[in-house]
């Protein structure tokens, strides 16, 4: 049941448009945010972000994040 309101706000925000009002970002950011916060409070969640942080890491050259950091502010 979770799972089908979690796909259902994913849909939603797919039609959401972020470029032209800052505001829907931020209101995204701190409904993340907060719901994140009994997820962090679990020891499993931080181990896994942990692992995945360091065995995964970022890959590719600074360049090529700093060129799609550019194309996602267009």
């Amino acid at each position: 049941m979770s799972g089908m309101v979690a796909a259902t706000g994913i849909r939603i925000l797919a039609g959401v448009t972020f470029a032209a009002n800052r505001n829907n970002l931020f209101i995204v950011a701190a409904s993340l945010g907060f719901g994140m916060i009994p997820l962090i409070e679990s020891g499993i969640l931080l181990a896994a972000v942990a692992l995945n942080a360091f065995l995964n890491g970022a890959s590719g050259s600074v360049d090529e994040a700093q060129g799609a950091a550019m194309a996602a502010d267009h």
